[in-house]
């Protein structure tokens, strides 16, 4: 399946072209990628894709072991070493849930050592990179961009508990916003609303909960305390997988941009001769 980038607009060169204060027509800059396994690295594949395209140095930075992140001829390819094998990911592939609780401390300790790697990398090339495109739902890219003090630029479905919102500083009334997991809509009757707001009073721990490992890992790689809501927040761009119309009705920072469609195929038009007999065989 061919993967194309909706926008022809797209809002990530304009972003790189605000940080140097030229013109995005005029101007082509140097993006570093840092992605995440597994599907996530679809939508990404595809930004770096079309931005290598377009003329901007798009340097990818990835494992010796994935599972599908792969090259391509429209970005540079870094890989560096990893302190585990394709045996782990096959493992974490084939355990259920509980059982993946058991590996949860030693997974965080080798997003440690990838986090320091990537640091090792970037300092010893040659690249002044201008932004890093990444994926929040792992934080290493993110945790990475903020101890270089480089535009972090996000590209997500969601975020558990709100974490989004609550690091963009967004306004998210439980009033008619629906939390994960209620089946909520927008259109909600008392009772409704008062189970949405006890699942807004609880997200803060369940984001504890969620997020207390990564921090632990940011907060020794940093060497001060941290929080991953102060990490995410100094995100420049926030590009959400999803169609405004396709979800419910929820403020949005200005920051926050809509690229729904994004992983679609390409469309083949019909013919005129099979359009018309679809027409009239239905």
């Amino acid at each position: 399946m061919h993967v194309r980038v909706v926008s022809v607009c797209s809002p990530l060169p304009l972003a790189l072209s605000e940080r140097t204060g030229t013109p995005a027509t005029t101007w082509t800059g140097r993006l570093l990628v840092v992605p995440m396994d597994g599907s996530h690295w679809t939508g990404l594949k595809a930004v770096a894709e079309e931005l290598g395209h377009r003329g901007h140095t798009v340097v990818v930075v990835m494992p010796e072991v994935s599972m599908r992140l792969d090259s391509s001829k429209h970005y540079i390819t870094k890989r560096f070493p990893v302190p585990y094998g394709p045996e782990l990911l096959e493992e974490l592939q084939a355990r259920n849930t509980e059982a993946l609780q058991s590996t949860t401390l030693s997974l965080m300790e080798r997003i440690s050592s990838r986090i320091s790697s990537f640091k090792k990398f970037v300092h010893y090339q040659q690249f002044n990179f201008d932004a890093v495109l990444t994926d929040p739902a792992m934080p290493t890219g993110a945790i990475l961009a903020y101890n270089l003090s480089l535009p972090a630029v996000y590209m997500l479905r969601g975020l558990p508990c709100g974490m989004d919102s609550i690091s963009t500083a967004c306004p998210d009334p439980s009033s008619y916003v629906p939390r994960f997991f209620t089946k909520n809509s927008d259109h909600m009757c008392f009772s409704e609303r008062v189970l949405n707001v006890l699942v807004s009073m609880v997200e803060p721990l369940i984001c504890k909960a969620i997020y207390w490992s990564f921090e632990d890992v940011a907060s020794r790689f940093l060497q001060r305390t941290v929080s991953m809501k102060e990490i995410l927040s100094t995100g420049a761009l926030w590009l959400f997988r999803y169609d405004f119309t396709m979800e419910f009705p929820r403020p949005l920072m200005p920051n926050m941009v809509l690229i729904g469609g994004l992983n679609c195929a390409i469309r083949s038009p019909l013919s005129l001769v099979s359009f018309l007999r679809i027409i009239i065989l239905t």
